[in-house]
């Protein structure tokens, strides 16, 4: 996509499409506070508005299983909310240890049991994904509130019944759909809502990074026993598919999927002479292509792909829509282009000043400094813990157990396009007979 050469705007020149006249100026993009002119910098109040903030004294005690790269980011976004992270658990009593003392956290045990025994308020799941189940289920057992990473199951039997399990023990549930919680994409999610986008007709989406783009790397994603049935659409397919229904506010009605294997040979290192190797076929999928039909007639073309070199992790989103496109991207995450034809494209930065209402409580910095993939998780729990303080009586800002189990049920459905090489229709009676 085309990026302005200076400045912030830039007209679009066809031929046939020039014009003398002013551009037409919407007003509802100017911004509603009339204070908004005012230097965020000497004006504090402008910063996350209507921000959602927990107040519990004590501080709310946490557990995080599983501190890899992404278990030690939310470590640390929740020390940042003031929460009071008591203990990390690791797969063995030496690495519970280790990660413990580096992260300076109380305790490290060898199973979520004994870190349950320090009077949790919340368990933060962030093993591989097919030990999702049975550590949710021992969370909910102690009626501890439980965060959980995506996806949230290995199949939409096993995400319907935690979901099931969680709204039966009455436990605030949240699952890691943090993509949401970039402040341009509440801002692209609000435009939306608020009708300035009009009639969405066409999502442009991927995700892309290089974790497997050489032939020896690997990861617990590739093995189906600890990452599920699929490779790449298990896990940042689960971010995909969830960021564009909460874009669009619409759930597909039909797909057609394809996947693809980059690497067939694919070996750890040292392991070319070992027996067997990885599993042949599109179900290692390592890249995969979707075509989406969603219920309010508009379409979506995601790709996705682990072998995408110089791509470390990106998303990218574009909307074809009635009165405006608009694009962002993860690697420039403060930074929304908004598409006309008859006047000025717009650079919108994140900067509440500039932003509407509903999005600005998500920035809570001024915008010359600009926030980033950590602050994603900060968020997101901003919100998990003030619904923990407020109790199940307040409000849901934030992703859920359902939205996971919904996010499977694409799943199953494009894993069955890929198989049998045909579009397939989604059935949702299933799941709104129990969500």
């Amino acid at each position: 996509m085309p990026r302005p050469l200076s400045g912030v705007a830039v007209r679009t020149a066809r031929r046939g499409n020039l014009s003398t006249r002013p551009p037409k100026r919407q007003p509802s993009r100017r911004s509603e506070d009339t204070s908004a002119a005012r230097s965020i910098r000497s004006d504090p109040n402008h910063i996350g508005a209507d921000t959602i903030q927990h107040d519990a004294n004590p501080p709310l005690r946490a557990a995080v299983v599983g501190p890899g790269t992404i278990g030690r980011i939310h470590v640390d976004a929740l020390r940042r909310n003031g929460v009071d992270v008591v203990s990390v658990v690791a797969s063995t009593p030496e690495r519970a240890r280790s990660a413990a003392d580096s992260l300076r956290v109380p305790h490290g045990d060898a199973s979520l049991a004994a870190a349950l025994d320090h009077g949790l308020d919340a368990v933060h799941i962030c093993a591989p994904n097919a030990l999702h189940r049975e550590l949710v289920l021992q969370a909910l057992q102690h009626n501890v509130h439980v965060i959980c990473e995506k996806p949230l199951g290995i199949n939409v039997a096993e995400a319907a019944k935690l979901a099931a399990a969680a709204r039966e023990a009455g436990v605030i549930h949240a699952i890691c759909f943090n993509n949401r919680f970039y402040p341009l994409v509440q801002e692209i999610a609000t435009r939306r809502r608020e009708g300035l986008l009009g009639r969405p007709f066409l999502i442009r989406a991927s995700i892309a990074d290089d974790t497997l783009w050489h032939r020896n790397d690997w990861d617990w994603r590739l093995d189906p026993t600890i990452g599920g049935p699929t490779v790449v659409t298990s896990t940042t397919g689960s971010h995909l598919l969830d960021l564009v229904m909460f874009l669009f506010g619409a759930r597909p009605t039909a797909l057609c999927a394809t996947f693809g294997t980059a690497h067939r040979d694919r070996r750890p290192t040292g392991s070319e002479d070992a027996e067997p190797p990885v599993p042949a076929g599109s179900a290692r999928d390592d890249l995969a292509g979707l075509l989406v039909r969603f219920s309010d007639g508009s379409q979506a073309v995601l790709s996705l792909s682990h072998v995408a070199a110089g791509h470390p992790y990106r998303v990218h989103v574009e909307i074809d829509a009635e009165l405006a496109g608009v694009s962002w991207d993860s690697e420039r995450p403060n930074e929304l282009w908004i598409g006309h034809r008859d006047e000025p494209n717009e650079l919108l930065v994140a900067d509440a000043r500039h932003m509407r209402p509903a999005a600005r409580r998500f920035v809570e910095r001024a915008g010359a400094y600009r926030e980033g993939f950590d602050e994603t998780f900060r968020l997101l729990f901003r919100d998990v813990y003030a619904h923990i303080a407020a109790g199940n009586d307040a409000s849901v800002p934030h992703p859920t157990f359902t939205d996971g189990h919904r996010q499977l049920v694409v799943h199953e459905a494009i894993q069955t396009s890929a198989s049998e090489r045909r579009w397939v229709d989604l059935d949702w009676s299933a799941f709104d007979s129990v969500a």
